[in-house]
């Protein structure tokens, strides 16, 4: 049997970090690092065991779409 992943709101937790790079704990409860770009932010981190994520500006959207060519 496969284990469902579980889907996070990360809205509270994001909101102060608009447009940067977040590194955050595996269990997704707290941010370890931030920064400007990736490079940064990884250079931050300590532990290999990370998430890293861009938090979009708090006035846009990211909807991915499945273009067939």
């Amino acid at each position: 049997m496969t284990k469902q992943k579980r889907n996070y709101d990360l809205r509270k937790l994001l909101k102060p970090y608009s447009d940067k790079w977040v590194a955050l704990s595996p269990d997704y409860k707290k941010v370890v690092a931030k920064g400007n770009n990736l490079k940064d932010t990884a250079s931050k981190v300590k532990s290999k065991d990370v998430v890293f994520l861009k938090v979009f500006p708090s006035k846009s959207f990211y909807m991915p779409i499945n273009c067939e060519v």
